[in-house]
């Protein structure tokens, strides 16, 4: 029994031996080599093109461990495509009380995947998909196998991703990965797992982890550290314009994920930081974005809600570079254009609307997209912060390039969103130019767009604009700074814009570019409560401050003014102004209708209304304006013209003053109340009330002017006078009415003590005496007193100020030289015929007309010591010749009756030819006869024919009146000694009773005489 016991268990042990040693055999030599075949021929039969290579195969059936090496599967280029150095598998005898496949370790090293997608878009990895695609397999609710794996090992791993559907191909490695998955099971309690992962630029991503598949949930963290920027712009550096040859990308986040009835993902990135980046276009040779620092923290985003936030953004040194191009573009947006296939730049424009006739309609049928009725992502920036930045702009559109730099530049805005309704607060403060710095805070709402903003302004150099000045001006700005606060709001609500506040600009100094000379400038100007609106317009002004104010004004060379040509753009034409004959206050308009007559009385010379009337009313102001008060302080105008020989030049200092209450209003009233002088010692004043932003609707406005130096003006006298003045003062009353765009305007100008030097050789100087007209405006006490009134309305477009008041002073010149008797006459009697003295024929005497008109001459002459007068010596022979006869003949009559006895018939001798009888008188007639012929009358045929006796003797008279006549001599010293007699005795009555010296008073022997209706008419002449 005990031999048979022995055998039983030698046989058994034998058989034991013999199932293990095959068991043995098949698991050690059979079961690899069975392996080896189902993979070399299942995988090409099941996938796509590819031949497997298949290094060693091990396993241990004691202790039920396998390891696959050098396993990889080639596609039909050649080219691995996926593989492994070793798979080693370790499974465990526990898998029967576990009731679960457990394996103790499972390692794959040296894994490997070449991605490429070619040209045309293939992916090599596509290979391995099956032939067939597999049927789906009904869902069953059945759990996942359980499984239980200890440890899960991947060491050595790497990526490669090769895309060459770009002109320049894009290949990268991730190398080496490793991954680790401990303690796993498929069951709730999931297991931990660690992946990393480096690229030979040292950029590194570790991802450590709770992985559960039952039901699918995973935990944990990762951190992306040193991802280069480069890299992923090399991936997509075909499809952008620009470079990024630095920058670093950190980023360090948990995560919470699942998956049950819907993916739900809750990710909080503790940090995300971008450092180093520096961005610049392909052929730029400089960075035109740089930002040393940005830094994302406390970003949540849960993908259930579709929600997402940060709790801050900040970027730190940011420094911008950007210009306008020419053409108005903006360089940075050259950094979003697409390359062209060629290389060119595209600009990333909207895509063009559809215009032919099809499009809109295809565009109308097109499908309209199945609503979501998921709710919109909603994201929150609670705080997004720019630190120290720096812009650097420029504008190339201008020459020179205007430019500006803000730096350090800071901005914060709080609570930015996806809802663009809801407001954001916004701060920021930057230096401007190194010098001016900018503060603004307040709230912005992207949509609809509003914001209420405060903005403070401190020294803000002007002169950055002069690029802009220079391309619409002649004038260069040198210097001015700009400090102000104010409120902006901007809404939808009207008025869509408000700005109020204070602005200041000091020290501002402007240069006319032509005359290299100061043309605007002062010390400080200040304007106080501003407020301006848009939509609808308006503009009120508290207060408008200015100290030391100066300005040039010029009349050019060419009768321009610099201020018109300061103010055109460069190259533009300024038209001189027509009619050279007027002084540069009436240099700029058309001639003025002809002025009225000169009035007949009064103490002033000259008082000569104008009118002219036109179109109707011109529209008021589109935008209403008010400025409460105006304030000039310590000011200064300087007035040249250059268009006279020798230039003339003066300056309005030390003015002062305010205007208060300007508005556009029509019924608005602005008091003016301005001082200042002339030179040293001419007061000016300026006062009164005026629309002056209606000006043509109210003005009553009252200027004076005292104590001018006339000799400063020799540059117009000598042009205009064609003398240059040597003494003299000026004085000036002006008051100008405007109502109804009606004007009333009056000049009362007084010249004291006026005397002419030297004659100019002027070419342009008015063709009169113009020193008798001097004289005869001129009273005793050497001042010329003269009112120009001006009427007309301000719509006729001929109506011109200025060339109308010269032209009335010019017509009172002309009125006084042409006819200056008319206005003495007018000043001291007498009548517009002062000039003209009548006589009797063949008289010396004066008749009581001559002798009330020979007082006002003296009296003139005595008011105008200046004047000298001529009488002429003179006869009108035709007259005086045959009236001198008459008295010759009647002389000779009264002879021959003082001779003659007294008649027949009375005792009482006749005293007068015209007693006589017919008879008597031809007796008296027939002795004159023959002492005078010598003979006694022999008379005609026709006479003693006649048979009436009374008759005969009325002819025989007749007859011996006209023979006696034509023998009486009247010669030419008899007409003479008429002439001299009456100027003797005109002489005698100008000088009769007056102080007037009798050197001003001249005989002269003219043919200044005429018939004026039967009357000798002597005309006098004043020089």
């Amino acid at each position: 029994m005990l031999q048979f016991a022995k055998t039983k268990i030698f046989r058994i042990s034998a058989l034991i031996a013999l199932l293990v040693g095959l068991y043995a055999i098949a698991g050690f030599w059979i079961a690899p080599k069975l392996v080896r075949n189902a993979l070399l021929k299942q995988i090409p039969a099941r996938l796509m093109a590819v031949t497997p290579t298949i290094g060693e195969i091990h396993i241990n059936p004691f202790l039920l461990q396998a390891e696959i090496k050098d396993f990889f599967l080639t596609g039909p280029q050649g080219t691995r495509l996926v593989g492994f150095g070793r798979l080693f598998i370790d499974f465990e005898m526990s898998s029967i009380w576990h009731r679960a496949y457990t394996f103790k370790h499972i390692e794959l090293g040296a894994p490997f995947a070449n991605a490429v997608i070619f040209k045309d878009g293939a992916v090599n990895l596509a290979q391995l998909s099956p032939k067939a695609p597999p049927k789906p397999e009904p869902k069953s609710k059945e759990p996942i196998p359980p499984l239980r794996i200890g440890l899960f090992k991947v060491t050595e791993g790497l990526l490669s991703f090769d895309d060459r559907r770009r002109p320049s191909d894009f290949a990268t490695r991730l190398q080496p990965i490793n991954f680790e998955l401990q303690n796993f099971t498929t069951g709730v309690e999931g297991g931990r797992f660690t992946f990393t992962g480096m690229s030979k630029l040292g950029e590194r991503i570790e991802w450590h982890g709770h992985l559960a598949v039952q039901p699918i949930e995973s935990d944990g963290e990762f951190q992306i550290a040193g991802l280069q920027a480069h890299t992923i712009w090399s991936y997509l550096e075909d499809r952008l314009s620009f470079l990024v040859n630095s920058g670093k990308i950190d980023v360090n986040a948990t995560y919470k994920f699942s998956l049950q009835d819907q993916p739900d993902l809750n990710v909080e990135v503790s940090k995300a930081a971008l450092t180093d980046l520096a961005v610049r276009p392909r052929s730029a040779d400089a960075d035109w974005i740089t930002v040393p620092q940005l830094l994302l923290s406390g970003t949540t985003f849960n993908l259930k809600q579709r929600q997402a936030h940060s709790d801050s953004l900040t970027l730190t040194g940011v420094k911008l570079t950007a210009w306008l191009e020419p053409d108005g573009s903006l360089n940075l947006l050259k950094l979003a254009s697409t390359p062209a296939p060629g290389g060119a730049e595209i600009a990333a424009v909207a895509p063009p609307t559809p215009s032919a006739p099809g499009a809109a309609a295809a565009a109308r049928a097109a499908p309209t997209p199945a609503p979501n009725s998921a709710p919109a992502w909603g994201y929150e920036l609670r705080e997004l912060t720019l630190r120290d930045a720096s812009i650097s702009a420029e504008d190339r559109r201008t020459n020179p390039a205007a430019k500006v730099t803000l730096a350090p530049l800071n901005i914060q805005v709080a609570g930015a969103s996806l809802n663009l309704a809801k407001s954001l607060n916004v701060t920021l403060d930057t230096k401007i130019n190194d010098t001016g710095t900018l503060s603004l805070a307040g709230d912005v709402t992207p949509q609809p767009a509003a914001a209420n903003l405060n903005l403070k302004l401190r020294g803000i150099e002007l002169a950055a604009v002069q690029p802009y000045i220079a391309q619409y001006t002649s004038m260069t700005l040198l210097a001015g700074s700009l400090n102000g606060d104010a409120k902006v709001r901007y809404g939808a609500q009207k008025p869509a814009l408000q700005f109020s506040g204070n602005l200041s600009v000091s020290g501002l100094h402007t240069v006319d570019n032509a005359l290299r000379d100061d043309f605007i400038n002062w010390d400080r100007l200040d304007v106080k409560g501003l407020a301006f609106q848009h939509d609808p317009d308006r503009l009120d002004i508290d207060l408008v401050e200015a100290h030391k104010l100066y300005a040039r004004v010029i009349v050019e060379p060419d009768a321009t003014i610099n201020v018109r040509r300061v103010l055109a753009a460069p190259g533009a034409t300024v038209v001189a102004p027509s009619g050279g004959g007027a002084p540069p206050v009436a240099a700029f308009a058309t001639p003025a209708p002809a002025p009225a007559p000169l009035p007949h009385k009064g103490r002033k010379a000259a008082q000569v209304p104008a009118t002219a009337s036109g179109s109707p009313a011109a529209a008021a102001p589109s935008m209403p304006m008010s400025i409460k008060k105006i304030v000039v302080k310590a000011s200064q105008a300087n007035f040249a013209d250059l268009s006279v020989q020798p230039n003339f030049a003066t300056a309005i200092q030390s003015l002062e003053g305010t205007v208060s209450g300007l508005s556009s209003k029509q019924n608005s009233r602005a008091k003016v109340d301005l001082r200042g002088s002339v030179d040293a010692f001419s007061p000016v004043a300026i006062a009164g009330e005026v629309n002056i932003l209606s000006a043509a609707l109210y003005t009553d406005l009252s200027m004076s002017f005292k104590n001018i130096e006339l000799s400063i003006f020799n540059p117009y006298s000598g042009k205009f006078a064609g003398y240059n003045i040597s003494k003299g003062k000026l004085t000036t009353e002006l008051h100008y009415k405007v109502e109804g765009r009606k004007l009333d305007a009056q000049h009362h100008i007084s010249v004291d003590q006026l005397e002419f030097g030297e004659k100019t050789a002027s070419k342009d100087a008015v063709p009169l005496p113009i020193k008798l007209a001097v004289a005869l405006l001129k009273d005793r006490d050497g001042v010329i007193d003269l009112d120009l009134p001006v009427t007309g309305s301000l719509d006729d477009p001929k109506f011109k100020l200025g060339p109308i008041i010269w032209k009335v002073f010019v017509n009172i010149l002309e009125k006084a030289v042409t006819a200056p008797f008319a206005l003495l006459g007018s000043l001291f009697g007498g009548g517009p015929d002062l000039q003209f003295v009548d006589f009797q024929p063949g008289a010396a005497d004066l008749d009581p007309a001559a002798a009330d008109k020979a007082k006002s001459i003296g009296k003139a002459l005595s008011a105008r010591p200046q004047l000298k007068i001529e009488i002429p010596i003179a006869v009108v022979s035709e007259l005086d010749k045959p009236r001198l006869v008459e008295i010759k003949f009647q002389k000779e009559i009264q002879g021959e009756l003082v001779a003659a006895p007294a008649g027949k018939k009375s005792s009482v001798p006749a005293t007068s030819f015209d007693q006589l009888d017919p008879r008597a008188q031809l007796d008296l007639l027939t002795k004159l006869y023959k002492r005078t012929i010598g003979a006694d009358p022999k008379f005609p045929e026709s006479v003693d024919a006649i048979k009436t006796k009374s008759e005969k003797t009325a002819a025989k008279n007749d007859y011996l009146g006209h023979e006696l006549h034509e023998h009486v001599a009247v010669n030419d010293s008899d007409l003479a000694a008429l002439g001299q007699q009456r100027a003797m005795n005109l002489q005698a009555a100008l000088l009769a009773g007056s102080q007037i010296d009798p050197g001003r008073v001249f005989l002269v022997a003219n043919d200044k005489a005429k018939n004026q209706g039967g009357q000798i008419r002597l005309e006098l002449s004043l020089k």
